[in-house]
């Protein structure tokens, strides 16, 4: 989380967030009046924290109208990148079925001991954010939408950045993955991304 006077930026996982936050400080990393989260191993997990996390661990925040910014990408782009982001930091701990893959399912983070991480669905993690984002920008539209949301300083040039520290290595063509009616069953099984992407994009997406 990035919190200004007049907005806030929610790092929504597996969003281009790392990118975004990088192009954030290049703006804005000199102003005292904006606070970035700390990132950092051995540090407290607290960037990827909803609105909602962040009043439960601190109850003195509050948005206090300010805009409140957050990433949002295509929803079988996202599912991919988020399963194989698990399975390259638990292993089989991760690993999902073909019909929970069709559902939008990934597995979180392991327990202890390899225990398999918690099923959980695309919705299930949009929802965390979704009341509060009053302003949505697009993963792969970076650039475009920053300069549409942020009051940008005059002085500093927007640059793009784009980071993937993790290179996982995985096919990326959807067809591969998914049939289109299975595409069609991943937005029905996932109603409020499908909502939220449909009112972002004017589309959803298909092949």
């Amino acid at each position: 989380m990035i919190v200004a006077k007049d907005w806030i930026w929610l790092h929504v996982p597996k969003c281009g967030g790392t990118s975004t936050e990088k192009m954030l400080h290049a703006l804005y990393g000199d102003d005292p009046s904006v606070a970035f989260d700390p990132v950092g191993r051995k540090l407290p997990v607290i960037w990827h924290q909803s609105i909602q996390a962040r009043q439960k661990q601190d109850p003195s925040f509050s948005v206090n109208g300010r805009k409140v910014i957050g990433n949002i990408r295509r929803l079988p782009y996202w599912l991919l990148s988020r399963v194989h982001f698990e399975l390259q930091r638990a292993g089989d701990a991760a690993l999902v079925t073909r019909a929970q893959l069709r559902d939008g399912k990934f597995r979180s983070r392991p327990g202890p001991e390899g225990k398999t991480g918690k099923l959980a669905s695309a919705d299930d993690m949009i929802t965390n954010f979704a009341s509060d984002v009053t302003h949505w920008m697009r993963t792969e539209h970076l650039m475009e939408d920053m300069a549409r949301v942020f009051p940008l300083p005059p002085d500093v040039p927007l640059k793009e950045v784009r980071e993937n520290s993790g290179k996982i290595g995985y096919v990326k063509d959807i067809r591969f993955w998914f049939t289109r009616p299975e595409i069609n069953n991943l937005y029905e099984k996932n109603p409020v991304w499908a909502q939220i992407e449909r009112s972002v994009y004017g589309d959803l997406l298909s092949y």
